[in-house]
C-alpha cells in the first residue's frame, strides 16, 4: 500500500509506508549513535581528567600528610640518617626486616649467603636514596628522643616494598632464617 499526498502547484511529494519507516530508523539511529557516543566518550574523558589529577595521590597512597626528609647517610638497609624538619633522625623502615651483615640486638647472621645479601641491599638503598628527587617518610613510632620507625618513600616509591620486590628484605615476624634456606630449583 503506497501513501500518496495530494500534489501541489510547487511539487509532487509522493512517500511509500516502507520508505517512511526506513528514513525515520536511520534518522532515528543517527541521532541515537551520536548522542550515545558523546555521552560514553564524555564519562571517560571526565574519569581520565579525575585520574590525573589524583595520580601522585594514588600512587604514592595519598603523600599530603608525609614528612620529607633530607638522607644524611645510609647505616645499612633498613636505617638511615635524614634531617627531618632541621632535626637529625635515625630512621628505620616500618615492617620490614632486611638480611643483616653483623650481629643485631638478638639476632646474627645464619650464613654467608646472608651477609652478602645484606651488602646487596645496603648498596641498593644508597643508590636509590642518592638518587631521589623527593623523599618524604610516612611515620608510624617514634621512640622518644630515639628511633623513628617510618615507610620511606622516594619519589612516590616506598623503598621498603622494592627491598620486597626484590628479596632483599621480609615482612616483620617472617622466618629470618629465608637467606639461608637452600634454594629451589
Amino acid at each position: 500500500m503506497s501513501l500518496q499526498s495530494e500534489p501541489t502547484q510547487n511539487d509532487v511529494l509522493i512517500v511509500t509506508t516502507t520508505g517512511l519507516r526506513t528514513a525515520l530508523r536511520d534518522e532515528l539511529l543517527r541521532r541515537m549513535t551520536r548522542t550515545t557516543l558523546i555521552r560514553a566518550l564524555t564519562a571517560w574523558l571526565l574519569t581520565g581528567v579525575v585520574l590525573l589529577t589524583l595520580s601522585d595521590s594514588i600512587l604514592a597512597g595519598c603523600p599530603c600528610h608525609y614528612t620529607p626528609a633530607t638522607l644524611i647517610k645510609v647505616i645499612d638497609a633498613e636505617t638511615a640518617w635524614f634531617d627531618v624538619q632541621g632535626k637529625k633522625t635515625r630512621v628505620h623502615l616500618w615492617g620490614i626486616h632486611s638480611p643483616a651483615k653483623a650481629a643485631v640486638e638478638d639476632y646474627s647472621p645464619g650464613c654467608t649467603a646472608e651477609v652478602e645479601q645484606a651488602h646487596q641491599a645496603e648498596q641498593f638503598v644508597r643508590q636509590l636514596l642518592a638518587s631521589a628527587n623527593r623523599i618524604q617518610l610516612d611515620i608510624k613510632d617514634t621512640e622518644g628522643e630515639g628511633d623513628t620507625q617510618a615507610i620511606i618513600y622516594v619519589d612516590g616509591l616506598s623503598v621498603g616494598q622494592e627491598l620486597l620486590y626484590r628479596y632483599f628484605a621480609i615482612e616483620y615476624g617472617d622466618d629470618r632464617s629465608f637467606w639461608c634456606k637452600p634454594k629451589q630449583q
